[in-house]
């Protein structure tokens, strides 16, 4: 596995596991095998449905030596499948893959003495500020985001799933006088309701089945800080009700006790639902709404701020590219395109994460279609061929406060096309009609040329 390196340069490779949403990094030794496979006891774990439990292992050494263990769906190197049993030798950029995920030895270079460290520190220090690529919308929303951390009133964070709001949170508490405090993180959604009230409020010893001792709840240990509710949509009505009074009384009673403590945090919640409509269904408690809705900050989604996406990837690639310690590669402009053309409906996040699998494919200096997820970029065509990107509105607009604004803004945008409207928001026809119905908002003039059937086709009945 030597590989001639520059003087003053120390080599050490790892391996490259890119799955379709995400990826991981493991060091090699300088000698060993690494079993690979699905089964949890592997070195390396391939979470991919057409991996075999015990699939493959990489022999290290003066060579390196890729074994399929014998396998149901095979492995192939280079786009080509070995044999179960042969011993091929790969190299430093080599892909292996094993399903749909991907398997790339990679170098990693360390510099000795020899370099300047201060032009490491530079190198870090020249990644763009992620406000420095942010469009009108998103100024906007942070300049909102900073006066509201200045104070100690509880904010709700609004947007799709991936637009950042976890990342408004941290910087919002980051801004704010409790910015020396503790800032805890819990997601709502991830929890049973027992387990979410135990974290939540603490529990004496004995309180339940398994609470072998006392443990305070985060709204304890956030004291002097901020505690960020992720997903607080998810919360059931009985936590609801228990953290409502919490927050009224500042005070916290632990599971299987009967004495309250004092708390001292500030709150931050965060949905990608529309708690005013959930209000309205009974799921979510109007004065715990209330409460939470001192301020809100709505985060965008990323397709009505495609001005931004070509500065994120390459902000995103320049990341991973000083983690690797490699080159960036170049994007052409064909796939700057295809990028933008993309309704993005994981936001960021998906974002990220494309760039970021994409930069580990490519082994070259540039990013081609190759190395991204061309049957997501590129659905279906329509039957002429061509692909209509949805429309897009002005970032003066897409910022409406309530859900009804955004609908009559959507609607205003579309010529009054429900459907268009609909997948401009990021929601189904059907729900964007009972939205129109729950905020009576009057159905727009249907133009027979666009969304419906000619006349002749309609119901006749009387």
């Amino acid at each position: 596995m030597a590989t001639q390196a520059e003087e003053g340069e120390a080599i050490s490779a790892f391996l490259l596991v890119v799955g379709r949403d995400a990826y991981a990094t493991y060091n090699l030794p300088a000698s060993g095998t690494l079993t690979i496979g699905r089964g949890e006891s592997n070195a390396v774990r391939v979470d991919d449905p057409l991996a075999s439990r015990a699939h493959a292992c990489l022999h290290v050494g003066d060579l390196m030596l890729f074994e399929d263990l014998g396998s149901v769906n095979g492995t192939r190197i280079k786009d080509q499948p070995i044999k179960q049993g042969d011993r091929v030798p790969i190299n430093i950029g080599d892909t292996v893959q094993i399903g749909s995920t991907v398997l790339i030895v990679q170098r990693r270079i360390t510099t000795g003495e020899v370099a300047r460290p201060e032009t490491l520190r530079d190198e870090r220090v020249a990644l763009p500020d992620p406000r420095l690529v942010e469009g009108e919308a998103m100024r906007r929303v942070h300049a909102l985001a900073e006066r509201a951390a200045a104070g100690t009133i509880n904010v709700l964070i609004t947007g799709e799933t991936g637009v950042g709001k976890e990342l408004l949170a941290e910087s919002v508490h980051r801004s704010s006088p409790r910015r020396d405090g503790p800032y805890v993180c819990l997601n709502c959604a991830a929890l049973s309701e027992t387990l979410l009230e135990s974290e939540l409020f603490g529990h004496e010893r004995g309180a339940f089945t398994g609470a072998v001792q006392a443990k305070p709840g985060l709204l304890e240990t956030a004291a002097g800080g901020t505690l960020f509710l992720d997903e607080v949509g998810e919360l059931p009505l009985a936590t609801q009700a228990k953290l409502l009074r919490v927050i009224e009384t500042r005070q916290v009673t632990r599971l299987g006790s009967v004495r309250p403590r004092r708390i001292d945090v500030r709150f931050i919640a965060a949905t990608n639902r529309e708690l005013e409509a959930e209000v309205k269904r009974g799921t979510f408690r109007q004065d715990l709404y209330f409460r939470f809705n001192g301020i809100t900050l709505t985060i965008p989604p990323l397709r009505v701020r495609v001005g931004e996406i070509r500065h994120l990837v390459e902000l995103f690639a320049r990341q991973i590219c000083r983690d690797l310690g490699r080159a960036v590669p170049a994007v052409p402009p064909p796939i700057f395109a295809l990028l933008e053309s993309y309704a993005w409906p994981g936001n960021i996040r998906e974002l990220k994460n494309m760039v970021e699998r994409a930069v580990l494919l490519s082994a070259g200096p540039i990013i081609g279609e190759e190395h991204l997820p061309m049957d997501k970029l590129t659905p279906s065509a329509s039957a002429s061929g061509s692909r209509t990107p949805p429309p897009r509105l002005d970032t003066e607009e897409i910022t409406a406060p309530t859900e009804r604004d955004r609908i009559m803004t959507a609607l205003a945008a579309c010529a009054g096309n429900q459907s268009r409207a609909a997948q401009l928001l990021g929601i189904p026809r059907r729900t964007f009609v009972s939205k129109l119905d729950t905020y009576q908002i009057p159905r727009p003039k249907k133009d027979s040329t666009k969304e419906t059937a000619p006349s002749s086709t309609k119901d006749t009945k009387n």
